[in-house]
């Protein structure tokens, strides 16, 4: 339960695409412009954890051998994202905001974010290998999106803050993150066997 736990958190609160476009847009246009993508965020995530956990729980269920890959292969992918993180040197953002329509950006970006869709089909089979049931995939689904809420927010309140520690920690964030996600992969994958 440990590693699923920190998986999340890690997963979550780590930098993507949605963490990252939060954090400029809130520097560009201000915390208040940002807040519909933020609450397109909780939208997208909610729907992308929902179907994944729904897929997931059926195959689980009626073909368990595809979820034992699938943990596999998302546990490998975390190990290798662990790995990647390690080797990274700092990135600049490079994101630009192109539009008002920020909420419904929000979704579509989400949809096709593959952080996400791998979060949540890891998540979901880790979930399911833990021993909890199919019926709470909605719930699981709910508390994902709102963490993802949550974290997009405080990367818009404090994107400034982060950036600074960030570039100023950069090694040394990169290492414990890299760790943190290299223990978790190896975790999922154990479950999964």
């Amino acid at each position: 339960m440990s590693g699923f736990i920190i998986f999340i958190m890690v997963s979550v609160f780590t930098p993507g695409p949605n963490n990252i476009f939060s954090s400029a847009s809130s520097l560009k246009v201000g915390f208040r412009r940002t807040l519909p993508f933020m609450c397109g965020v909780f939208v997208g995530t909610f729907v992308v954890f929902l179907i994944t956990g729904m897929l997931n729980a059926y195959l689980y269920e009626n073909l368990q051998i595809i979820t034992k890959v699938i943990g596999i292969f998302g546990g490998l992918f975390i190990l290798y994202l662990g790995i990647r993180m390690f080797l990274t040197s700092s990135q600049k953002d490079k994101l630009m905001i192109q539009n008002n329509h920020y909420f419904i950006m929000a979704i579509l970006l989400t949809l096709i974010n593959p952080k996400a869709l791998i979060f949540g089909l890891t998540a979901a089979v880790y979930y399911l290998n833990l021993g909890y049931s199919s019926s709470g995939i909605l719930l699981l689904s709910l508390i994902l999106a709102f963490l993802c809420f949550v974290s997009v927010i405080l990367w818009g309140l404090f994107g400034r803050i982060f950036r600074k520690f960030l570039s100023r920690y950069q090694v040394a964030f990169n290492i414990v993150m890299a760790i943190l996600l290299g223990y978790s992969g190896v975790l999922i994958i154990i479950e999964s066997i």
